[in-house]
Order: structure tokens, then sequence, then C-alpha cells
């Protein structure tokens, strides 16, 4: 670790002055010079050449500095290495949270039951819903972030991680204040007739594309428009409101856009959520998961 007097030397190096770098360190002008007479004097060195308009760093000074610099990064690096041996050793579970999968599912399910995960720490991470980057950030679990809670249906995401459902999600149908529906408490298929239904590219989650194949079939009338991603972001969102469509939502997004409203559909369809982690799972985040997934059968 860097020495007091190693640090009141870069200190006065960067501000160029020993009455500056007082006000960073927290003492007089006079401690700080006789901080650094001591140091010239242990070492034999002349660090810097004083003047009325400050100090300035001599050869051996500039030396030094870049030295004092490369050991302070160095100390950085090593206190970050040491935090993450007692996050480990804390048994700290990084979870994921975003707008459209907030981590309060799993740490409500936690709160319910302490004494099950006595002796784990939970700390949440953000991070931006993005439909072009999630499939990369489910594929670095474990680095960054160890778990993700939400709906993670889709065939390629299931190919990067393991995946435990917890339950699941009434389907619903986003749409403006403005538009003719709004105002229903429910809606039914045959409601949306003649509408134009927005959802998800096909091809990559099962259920949904069931769904679809069975409005082609019984509701012909409803225009079914894919999005150009597999994945929702809050763009979709967006181009939901601009568009003057509906769009097939869930009932856990009902704020995420204040725009629109979301009410729900009438349908035996259901979206499962769940937990995705690594194929590969740390020892405590596989511990985590051992003791959450007796859990799992109670909220499905």
């Amino acid at each position: 670790m860097l020495s007091q007097q190693m640090r009141i030397f870069l200190r006065v190096a960067e501000c160029g002055s020993f009455t500056k770098a007082s006000l960073f360190e927290h003492m007089t002008p006079v401690a700080v010079m006789k901080h650094i007479n001591a140091m010239e004097y242990r070492l034999g060195l002349t660090l810097f050449e004083r003047s009325s308009r400050g100090v300035r760093l001599t050869s051996a000074g500039q030396s030094l500095y870049e030295e004092g610099l490369r050991m302070q990064e160095e100390e950085e690096r090593a206190l970050a290495r040491a935090k993450a041996a007692q996050e480990r050793d804390e048994r700290t579970i990084r979870v994921g949270s975003s707008m459209l999968n907030p981590c309060t599912r799993i740490m409500d399910m936690v709160a319910d039951n302490r004494e099950l995960f006595s002796g784990f720490r939970f700390r949440v991470v953000p991070y931006d819903d993005n439909r072009e980057k999630i499939l990369s950030l489910i594929s670095s679990l474990g680095s960054n972030i160890d778990i993700l809670v939400g709906v993670f249906n889709s065939k390629r995401m299931q190919e990067q991680a393991s995946y435990l459902v917890l339950g699941s999600y009434r389907l619903t149908v986003s749409l403006s204040k403005n538009h003719r529906l709004a105002g229903r408490e429910r809606i039914e298929l045959s409601d949306l007739g003649g509408e134009r239904l927005m959802m998800v590219r096909l091809g990559d989650t099962e259920i949904l594309d069931n769904f679809a194949a069975s409005l082609k079939e019984e509701h012909p009338d409803i225009a079914i428009e894919e999005t150009d991603y597999y994945y929702y972001d809050v763009e979709t969102f967006n181009m939901c409101e601009q568009r003057e469509c509906v769009l097939l939502t869930l009932e856990a997004w009902k704020d995420v856009h204040p725009n629109l409203v979301t009410i729900p559909l009438v349908t035996d369809c259901v979206i499962p959520y769940g937990i995705l982690y690594a194929k590969r799972p740390s020892p405590q985040v596989a511990g985590f998961m051992a003791r959450l997934a007796p859990l799992s059968s109670l909220h499905n």
C-alpha cells in the first residue's frame, strides 16, 4: 500500500502547489511541506523546484511521480481483486435488473424465505433492454451478472444458458389511450378483428408461434404484424404508439410506456417467466439455484 508521504507527493505533483494539495489532504500547507521535506531528506533527492508561483517536478521527481502512478494503479487493482474475493466468500449473487425484466420477483421470493437463503447476499446490477445485445449479455452470464429474472422463452436464449421456470404471466395487449378499445376491462380476441396486432418476430418462441398460428386459423381478420426482432425492448412500445396498432404484451409490462394502456387478453395462453443463469455456474450460484428450485413449483 502507498505510504502517506507518497500519497501526499502525488497530490502535490498533480496540484503544483502545497496550498492546493493541502485542501485535498485536509491538512495545512505547512504540514504538507513538512511531509515533502522529510521525504526528500529520507530519499536524498530533490523532488520539486519551489517558486513563488508554486512547485514543479524535477527530473528525479518526474521519474518518481510516474512510478508512483503505476504503484497507485496496482494498488487499486489489488483492492479490486480483494473485494471480488470477499464477495465470492460472502456468496454474493449479482442479479440483473432492467425495465422489462426487473428483479422484483426474485427479491420478493428471497425476502419471503429468508432462512432458506441465509448466508447469501445480493447485488442488483442494472442493464439495458437492448434487443440487439441481449444474446451477448446472456452468453456472458457469470462475468458481470449471475442471474437474469424475466421472460426468456426464446430458443436462442435457452441455448446460451440454463433456465429455471418460476411461474407464468397472462397475455395482455397494450394500445394508445385514444384507441377505440382503451376503455375495456378485458379484450376478447374477437374484439381485435380488423386490427393490426404487433408481436415479436415468429420462429424463436414456440408458445408465441403456436398462438400466432391459432390466430391465423381462428381469427383471420386480425392482421399479425411481426417486429424485426425476436425480443422486445422499450423501442417496441414506442413503435406501438407511433403506428397506432395493438401490441401483444404481458401483465408485467403494464407500466413500461406512459402513453399506452395495458388490458388483459381473454385467452388460455400464458407465458412462463423464470431465471437464466450460466450453464456452468459458480459454486455460489449453483448453491443458490439448488435452494431456489423447490420453490419454483409453488409459483407455477
